[in-house]
C-alpha cells in the first residue's frame, strides 16, 4: 500500500505480508507499474529498500519500506501566463476546471495559448519540475474537468482506470427541445465516412457506443440533461444528442438551428470519479458550470429557444 508521497517524482510503499517473497519488480507490476516505467527507473531513476540502494530483482518483506525514484523530468511546454481554474492539486495530479474555447494541448493550428501553456506556467512558478501529460481531454469549446498528471506513475495509474471503465464521467448539456423519455439509455453504434471527415455519425460499421441520460430541469423548448458516456467515442454526446433528435444547443457541427444564445456546444464536464493514485476508495471531483451556460439556462427559463 503506498503510505508517503514525499514529492512527485519519488513513491514510498510499506510492503504488506501478501507480498513477502516478491522480488521488487514484480512487487511494482502488482502495484501499476508499467513495463515502460520500470525500463525508465532502472535506466535513469533508483530503488531504496530499507534507505539502502537496491536492485529490482531483490525480494521484499513484510513491513520493509520501498522507496522509488522514477527520475526527474523537464518541462517541455511554453509557459505562458493564461489563467485556470485549479480544483484540486496534490504531488500526483492537478485537476482544471477548463473554461470553453481553449485548446487542451498545442496543435498545428494552435502552438500557443492552451491550457497546456497555462500548466506549464503554473508549474515554473511552483518550481515543479515535470512534463505536462493530460489523463483526459475535451474539444475547445467544451468546458470542465481536466485531470493532469505530474509524473508517469499517476498518468498510468488513472488511465488504466479509464482503460478498464471504472472512472465515471459526468456530462451537463442544454439540448434543444423536450425529451419524450425524461431518462435512457443510447445505445448506437458511431463512425465517420472517411478518415478525412470531422464529424461522425451513427453507422452499422461504427465502434459501439453507449450513453445513459437523465432530464435534470425542463423549460419552455429546452433541457437540461445529464449525460454518462460508457464508452469513449470523439463527440460521442454530441451525436447521441443528435440522433435522439434533440441536438446540443450552439452545437455548429450537430445541430442545424444556430443558438444565438451561446457562441459554442452547451456541453460542460461537471463531474468524474476515480481512485487517486495511492488510495483505495473513489473520490468525486466537480467543476462548476461556466458562465455562458448558467446565462443560457436562465435565458431559457424564460425564452422559446
Amino acid at each position: 500500500m503506498l503510505t508517503i508521497k514525499e514529492n512527485i517524482h519519488t513513491l514510498v510503499f510499506r510492503v504488506e505480508e501478501k507480498y513477502t517473497g516478491q522480488t521488487i519488480k514484480q512487487y511494482l507490476r502488482s502495484h501499476d507499474f508499467s513495463a515502460s516505467l520500470l525500463i525508465k527507473i532502472k535506466s535513469e531513476g533508483k530503488v531504496y529498500l530499507n534507505h539502502t540502494e537496491s536492485m529490482l530483482y531483490q525480494k521484499v518483506c513484510s513491513g520493509d519500506i520501498l522507496m522509488i525514484d522514477i527520475g526527474k523530468e523537464s518541462l517541455d511546454i511554453e509557459p505562458q501566463d493564461i489563467s485556470m481554474k485549479i480544483i484540486y492539486e496534490d504531488h500526483d495530479l492537478l485537476v482544471v476546471n477548463k473554461e470553453p474555447f481553449i485548446v487542451t494541448h498545442p496543435l498545428r493550428r494552435y502552438l500557443n495559448g492552451t491550457l497546456a501553456n497555462a500548466v506549464a506556467h503554473y508549474y515554473c512558478q511552483k518550481g515543479i519540475e515535470a512534463k505536462i501529460r493530460f489523463v483526459n481531454r475535451l474539444d475547445k469549446n467544451t468546458s470542465g474537468i481536466i485531470i493532469i498528471s505530474k509524473n508517469r506513475y499517476a498518468h498510468h495509474y488513472v488511465q488504466k482506470q479509464i482503460k478498464e471503465r471504472n472512472v465515471k464521467k459526468v456530462y451537463w448539456a442544454v439540448v434543444a427541445g423536450r425529451l419524450g423519455e425524461k431518462e435512457g439509455v443510447i445505445d448506437a453504434p458511431i463512425g465517420r465516412e472517411c478518415q478525412q471527415s470531422i464529424t461522425r455519425s451513427i453507422m452499422d460499421s461504427g465502434k459501439k457506443s453507449v450513453t445513459t441520460y437523465k432530464v435534470l430541469e425542463e423549460f419552455s423548448n429546452a433541457s437540461l440533461v445529464e449525460l454518462v458516456p460508457k464508452t469513449g467515442r470523439t463527440h460521442q454526446l454530441r451525436v447521441h444528442m443528435q440522433y435522439l433528435g434533440h441536438p446540443i444547443l450552439g452545437d455548429d457541427l450537430y445541430n442545424d438551428k444556430k443558438c444565438e444564445y451561446i457562441e459554442r456546444q452547451a456541453l460542460h464536464a461537471k463531474e468524474i470519479e476515480f481512485v487517486l493514485p495511492g488510495k483505495t476508495e473513489k473520490i468525486v471531483f466537480t467543476a462548476a458550470l461556466s458562465e455562458d451556460i448558467k446565462d443560457l439556462i436562465e435565458k431559457c427559463s424564460g425564452l422559446s429557444i
